[in-house]
């Protein structure tokens, strides 16, 4: 997930175009009214929605125009709209609760607050809300279909993994150019498995594709292999890391971890974001019973390199305004 925890966080996705997606979606602070509770079972079936997808956050505070952030409005009072609040209309709306929710306030310079809730992916049976499912789709929340609530009631038998990257320092790092080489210093590309499921995984598949515009420096336990599969017609540089268990120990869900110990790193030419500043990269994980692919974004901004989670919106090659 996004580190939404200032204003300045905020602000920047206003001001990079960051927009609603299947994790993302902003409210503004009218959405919220504790006399009201139409909105408090809408805020639950958002929730719920997110929570029978893949998990996500919604931001209180943040107006949008056609799925786009319109930049943050006046905020809530925090006194009146303490984060248990939040935590407390959502559960009493949700069956069965949703483990691991958080909402929390985000401090803005006029004194009250926007609101973040951070909703993780169902690990066990979906929830419902006012007898019906929901879940996140695109930039929609959709009632499930039939097939849709029985798969989700099954998913606790099959292992349910997901690949997080990041850079050594988080979801940011920033750029260093020697002397006057153009070809910057390597920096590691990092990625994290977890499985969702009660249901080890014992033998795994994780395929990384990479904007050809980076170098692999180095591939760390990875085997480069040739594919011609592309992400929005950009070309890229596939490697692959396998598990079997045993020798390997499997992945279970109280126990999320490295893909591997040795990390790949790259390396960009200084031209190539001076012209081309979103970078793409996909991240595929296959598991008996499982199968997931989703495209992950950098967003280069002169030296500073920023990661984005899966979202359409940063995929699409436009320039950043």
């Amino acid at each position: 997930m996004l580190s939404l925890k200032t204003e300045a966080e905020l602000q920047a996705l206003h001001t990079e175009g960051v927009r609603e997606s299947l994790h993302l979606e902003y409210k503004a602070s009218a959405a919220v009214d504790k006399k009201d509770d139409k909105r408090k079972l809408e805020m639950a079936r958002d929730v719920s929605a997110f929570a029978n997808a893949d998990g996500g956050q919604i931001i209180y505070g943040m107006t949008e125009v056609e799925h786009d952030p319109a930049g943050l409005d006046e905020g809530l009072d925090s006194k009146d709209y303490p984060e248990i609040w939040f935590e407390q209309v959502i559960q009493q709306h949700v069956s069965p609760p949703i483990v691991g929710l958080r909402p929390y306030h985000v401090p803005l310079t006029s004194g009250r607050v926007a609101v973040v809730i951070d909703v993780p992916a169902s690990k066990g049976d979906p929830h419902q809300v006012d007898g019906r499912y929901y879940r996140r789709h695109n930039f929609n929340r959709l009632i499930m279909e039939h097939y849709e609530v029985r798969d989700s009631f099954r998913r606790a038998t099959t292992p349910d993994l997901f690949v997080a990257l990041s850079f050594l320092e988080g979801n940011q790092h920033a750029l260093r150019f020697p002397g006057s080489d153009e070809e910057s210093r390597p920096f590691n590309l990092i990625a994290h498995i977890e499985n969702r499921s009660p249901q080890p995984a014992f033998h795994v598949v994780v395929d990384i594709g990479i904007d050809a515009d980076f170098k692999i420096v180095s591939r760390g336990d990875f085997t480069q292999f040739t594919s011609d599969e592309q992400v929005e017609q950009t070309s890229l540089s596939w490697l692959r890391w396998t598990l079997a268990a045993p020798p390997g120990q499997p992945f279970f869900k109280e126990y999320p971890r490295l893909v591997s110990e040795n990390v790949i790193m790259l390396s960009i030419n200084a031209n190539d974001i001076r012209t081309q500043e979103i970078l793409d990269l996909t991240v595929r994980v296959v598991a008996p019973g499982c199968s997931r692919q989703e495209n992950w974004s950098i967003v280069a901004r002169g030296p500073r390199l920023t990661l984005y989670p899966p979202s359409s919106d940063h995929t699409a090659k436009r320039p950043v305004s």
